[in-house]
């Protein structure tokens, strides 16, 4: 008999966002569902994990390609022992639509055989001049309320059946679909703790000169960028229900942009993103 879900991140440094992903992850599948694949931590970080799983491997220059292969092989595997695996970076919190499902397990249980579900993502914006700075002991959703539409987020990260993703976790080889999956991205949450985290990914060794161009980018660069999206208007009235009509019009331009697509390694277009911000629905609130 198996279990119903896994859940899978790999990380190395990760002292803010691995603790709220293990009170995420813990909460909605069960410490002992979770394998935090540690790349070499040397921060103590990974040392607290509860009842959680830690795959210890040697510390080499990120290679995305490299890193997307191993966890697509690793994340198969557990199929063997779980109908359904996800994977999600250490920044990335899926939530399953309360309207519908109390937790992500009981998603993975509706889900079909052998099928794969992409969230519809989002990121979650800090504004500096409005919103203190984070306290990531408490959940997020209390303390950061509005979202950013982003195709890159759109990722396919829960299966039933082993699949080969491309660097990044952005593409299998099928056309995305959209229903009652959600991904909240942590990476704009708080302007100060994001710098933070840029300063050490900007020097950590990559395995060639062009990769991670945006964990490197200079701070002014990086905070301009924050300060650009917390300053969108704001577009009231979106649901996030995989029916609301603001939503889909987002998906479909996601989808729409996988049709000639179909021999590449990106299955669709990486680089659609809200033109507004869109508050965080109430019955989101608490869940992450």
């Amino acid at each position: 008999m198996k279990k119903p879900l896994a859940v899978v991140t790999m990380v190395y440094n990760e002292p803010e966002f691995l603790p709220v992903w293990r009170r995420h992850y813990g909460r909605q599948a069960g410490e002992a569902q979770c394998y935090v694949v540690d790349h070499g931590s040397t921060d103590g970080s990974t040392w607290l994990l509860g009842g959680m799983n830690r795959v210890r491997i040697p510390r080499s220059p990120q290679d995305d390609t490299r890193r997307t292969d191993f966890l697509s092989e690793f994340c198969g595997s557990l199929l063997q022992w779980y109908d359904a695996v996800i994977y999600v970076d250490v920044d990335e919190l899926l939530v399953a639509d309360p309207l519908r499902f109390p937790d992500l397990i009981s998603y993975a249980r509706a889900m079909e055989p052998g099928s794969v579900s992409t969230a519809a993502g989002f990121d979650v914006i800090h504004n500096p001049d409005s919103e203190l700075p984070i306290d990531w002991g408490r959940p997020v959703s209390l303390q950061r309320r509005f979202l950013r539409f982003t195709s890159s987020m759109c990722k396919p990260v829960l299966i039933r059946r082993p699949v080969r993703w491309a660097p990044g976790f952005h593409c299998i080889d099928a056309v995305p679909s959209f229903d009652d999956l959600r991904l909240f991205h942590l990476r704009y949450a708080d302007l100060d703790s994001g710098l933070e985290r840029l300063a050490r990914t900007r020097v950590q060794p990559w395995a060639y000169q062009e990769a991670g161009q945006h964990q490197r980018m200079p701070d002014r660069d990086w905070e301009g960028m924050l300060r650009s999206m917390s300053g969108l208007p704001v577009q009231e009235g979106g649901s996030l229900e995989a029916r609301d009509p603001l939503l889909r019009e987002w998906t479909d331009k996601v989808i729409a942009s996988s049709l000639l697509r179909a021999g590449e390694l990106y299955r669709f277009d990486l680089h659609i993103s809200g033109d507004h911000l869109w508050p965080l629905p109430e019955r989101f609130v608490g869940s992450f």
